[in-house]
């Protein structure tokens, strides 16, 4: 099948229907990107809140359940360095090159940190957004 097209000079543009369709699908990939980027927003007491650009490594559903059960198990020692350091790949938007020691100099001079990137990664996660 045949669709004829006008260019914006009026000329017929020829292209096949199949191809046209195939071009306007995006496929949808089985193997998700092994990272993806969120912006998360940091309170900061006093201040505005300090905005930045998390690149978080992607987890499958059973690679999640063990993860979040190594956070509630009863025997839980982890840090919420060592637990998010499982979690980020990456950051920009910071003066600090990522790094657990880095990491670490957030969470403990922003305490609210922690939090605000755990629940970045679970609505990215678990909560699919949907695009526009």
């Amino acid at each position: 099948m045949l669709i004829l097209l006008l260019s914006p000079w009026g000329q017929p543009l020829r292209t096949s229907f199949k191809a046209t369709i195939h071009k306007a699908i995006t496929m949808f990939k089985l193997q998700p990107n092994p990272t993806f980027k969120v912006d998360v927003t940091i309170p900061v007491p006093g201040g505005k809140d300090g905005k930045l650009t998390i690149e978080f490594k992607h987890k499958g559903k059973k690679a999640l359940k063990e993860f979040f059960d190594s956070l509630t198990a009863e025997d839980n020692q982890r840090s919420d360095v060592d637990a998010l350091s499982d979690l980020i790949a990456g950051w920009s938007g910071v003066d600090e090159k990522f790094s657990a020691e880095a990491l670490e100099q957030l969470l403990d001079n922003y305490p609210s940190a922690a939090m605000a990137l755990f629940e970045a990664y679970r609505t990215e996660v678990l909560e699919a957004r949907v695009k526009n």
